[in-house]
């Protein structure tokens, strides 16, 4: 409920809400303890650029086992598309949702076995001066 206040009407905010909980949720409880988020909370405000990537990369490695697939960065690239709505221009199709996952894997994969490994993550968020800068969105010891 709370993404739905920030986000456009018609859009979709449940399944990308879900994906930021699971990441909060650090013990897989089901609940998020108020450590959790205030660690969360910390990192994401205060926390070095790495230690941003580091829960970016746990937000799109879904299943938690260290890599990044095909299959997890397009269920959160669909999901972030649905925080647009139904009235984004252009419309988003699965073509574009497929077209920006090749895109983020033939930059990010760079031994092209299939997935992005945490090392691959953090090489190429360092070298995209456009992703950190986002990071610094978040930062409020500025």
């Amino acid at each position: 409920m709370i993404y739905a206040q920030f986000f456009p009407q018609g859009a979709n905010t449940s399944q990308y809400a879900h994906y930021v909980f699971n990441t909060l949720d650090q013990d897989h409880s089901g609940l998020i303890s108020f450590e959790d988020f205030v660690q969360n909370l910390s990192i994401l405000s205060r926390g070095s650029l790495d230690e941003k990537l580091r829960w970016t990369f746990n937000l799109y490695d879904i299943n938690g086992d260290g890599y990044i697939t095909r299959e997890e960065m397009t269920d959160i690239v669909s999901a972030i598309y649905d925080l647009m709505g139904k009235l984004a221009e252009p419309c988003i199709d699965e073509d574009t949702v497929k077209e920006k996952v090749d895109r983020i894997f033939q930059k990010m994969d760079k031994n092209q076995d299939g997935v992005v490994t945490f090392e691959e993550f953090l090489e190429c968020c360092h070298k995209d001066k456009d992703i950190s800068t986002s990071m610094a969105v978040f930062d409020s010891s500025i």
